[in-house]
């Protein structure tokens, strides 16, 4: 079997990559109202980095260098927030949790980062957020991360893996 040269090992994964980025982003802002199915592990992730992070983090990178504005920032964390809960919920109950753990995985680091903004300054604000931060990340690689549940379970069907 001859190995595959650098090039078109580059331009296939560049291709799934590219595939992946089309396709996924777009399936979770079409379900954003949807409370009671389920979510990939794929599904999720991606939203999550394209969504929640590349996509605000692009537009006020850009948006606040040309308006001098930096509130933007802020606004978009706030549009994407809905879909994002509504693909977090559906992504538990893939795992067949309820939906209600969202208030723990999500809510407490929103109220502690809110609370660590307004009521914190300095090295203690740092060290928490960054605290905060760190464990949040683990919290959602243990419970997002989670392989699914095969075939049927309370909240519907297997989720079909578009890719």
């Amino acid at each position: 079997m001859a190995r595959r040269g650098f090039a078109s090992y580059t331009v296939g994964w560049l291709t799934t990559f590219v595939t992946l980025l089309a396709k996924s982003p777009v399936q979770p802002l079409q379900n954003t109202f949807n409370y009671g199915s389920r979510a990939t592990v794929r599904e999720f992730w991606l939203f999550f980095i394209f969504w929640v992070n590349l996509v605000p983090f692009l537009l006020s990178y850009y948006i606040s260098g040309f308006f001098g504005i930096d509130l933007f920032d802020y606004y978009v964390d706030v549009i994407v927030m809905i879909p994002y809960i509504s693909l977090a919920v559906r992504r538990l109950h893939d795992v067949g949790w309820s939906g209600k753990w969202v208030m723990l995985t999500e809510g407490s680091w929103y109220i502690l980062m809110v609370f660590s903004a307004f009521l914190l300054t300095g090295i203690v604000q740092v060290l928490l957020e960054t605290f905060l931060l760190l464990s949040h990340i683990v919290m959602a690689l243990v419970i997002y991360g989670r392989k699914g549940q095969k075939g049927h379970n309370q909240y519907g069907e297997q989720p079909y893996d578009y890719v």
